[in-house]
């Protein structure tokens, strides 16, 4: 959720009569809670009317009804840097489920040492407000930076049995700028594994409402990431 922020003129008061409850009223939190409530809402339906985003929840459908072991995975996005402070209008104002296409295959943690035809990937759609900018009018790469690793890491992870690991390195090139106040799609693709290491592919797309295959959209930034699964990672508990 967003920071609330003082909407109403208060009035004047001594120091020592100053409360949490003066600086930020019910009624305010209570009116920033509706706005960003009723903006999700208008995003959800928005999300819904995109021909690439209702082709990947049919294909959705048609994966988990063979390969079951990707409907078990948890995401634990709350409290974090991408799940909360960076979270709300006009930053990352609206965030879909993230769909793992991952053969069950993979859940038994074989290595990969050459792309087949099993599916190992997931797929997260996002609209990025204007509060995201580095530039004007463009977001940060940082901010892409940050979803990339995080993207990346989480299919990644769930190809060591202990489901946690660490970036290594992350290699980013950003081909074109993305606008603020776009829907982008974050494909993340694990393209080798072996041993305690994992390599992940994550390229992200301006989606076009207008297309039906994201391969058919542009590509804005891509990049390759090294995950480790540390021989200390019995201490990650997230």
């Amino acid at each position: 959720m967003s920071q609330n922020c003082m909407t109403n003129i208060l009035p004047q008061r001594t120091p020592e009569a100053m409360t949490v409850d003066h600086v930020v009223p019910a009624s305010t939190e209570e009116s920033v809670l509706k706005e960003e409530l009723l903006l999700e809402e208008t995003l959800e339906q928005q999300i819904l009317t995109f021909p690439v985003y209702q082709h990947f929840i049919d294909s959705f459908q048609k994966f988990t009804s063979t390969n079951t072991k990707t409907l078990d995975v948890v995401e634990r996005l709350y409290p974090n840097l991408t799940g909360a402070t960076l979270s709300g209008p006009h930053k990352i104002a609206y965030r879909s489920q993230t769909l793992y296409f991952i053969d069950d295959y993979h859940f038994q943690f074989n290595e990969i040492t050459n792309p087949d035809d099993r599916d190992n990937y997931s797929i997260t759609f996002l609209q990025l407000g204007d509060a995201l900018s580095g530039h004007k009018g463009i977001v940060h790469g940082g901010l892409l930076a940050t979803l990339l690793d995080e993207l990346t890491c989480r299919v990644g992870f769930l190809n060591f049995e202990s489901k946690r690991g660490v970036t290594a390195n992350l290699n980013v090139n950003y081909k074109q700028p993305t606008k603020v106040d776009s829907w982008v799609c974050i494909k993340c693709t694990v393209f080798k594994k072996i041993g305690r290491k994992c390599w992940v592919k994550g390229d992200v797309y301006l989606i076009d409402e207008t297309k039906k295959f994201l391969e058919d959209c542009e590509l804005l930034t891509s990049c390759e990431v090294l995950i480790i699964e540390p021989k200390w990672v019995d201490q990650l508990k997230h």
